[in-house]
C-alpha cells in the first residue's frame, strides 16, 4: 500500500512541475539561457516541489497504518512570479 502511495506522490510532484515548467524550460534554466531571475524562479519552484515530495514521503514511510499513509497529501507550492 505504501508503495502505491509513493508512486502516486511522485506522479503528483512531477505533474505540479510539468504543469508550469516544460522540460525544455528546465533545461534552458539549468544551462543559464534565461535571465538569472527566471532561472532562479524555475530552480526554486522545482526545489519547493521536491521538498514537499520529501516531506510527504517521510510521513508515508513513518505511517503505521494504511489510513495514516493515505491521509498524506501533496500540496503543490505556489508558483513564483516570473515563470
Amino acid at each position: 500500500m505504501k508503495d502505491q502511495k509513493l508512486i502516486s506522490l511522485k506522479n503528483e510532484c512531477e505533474a505540479a512541475i510539468l504543469t508550469h515548467i516544460q522540460p525544455f524550460e528546465q533545461a534552458n534554466a539549468a544551462l543559464g539561457i534565461y535571465s538569472p531571475e527566471r532561472c532562479e524562479a524555475i530552480k526554486n519552484y522545482i526545489a519547493a516541489c521536491r521538498n514537499e515530495y520529501l516531506r510527504c514521503k517521510a510521513l508515508i514511510l513513518a505511517a503505521t497504518t494504511n489510513d495514516e499513509a493515505d491521509s498524506v497529501t501533496f500540496i503543490a507550492p505556489p508558483v513564483p512570479e516570473g515563470l
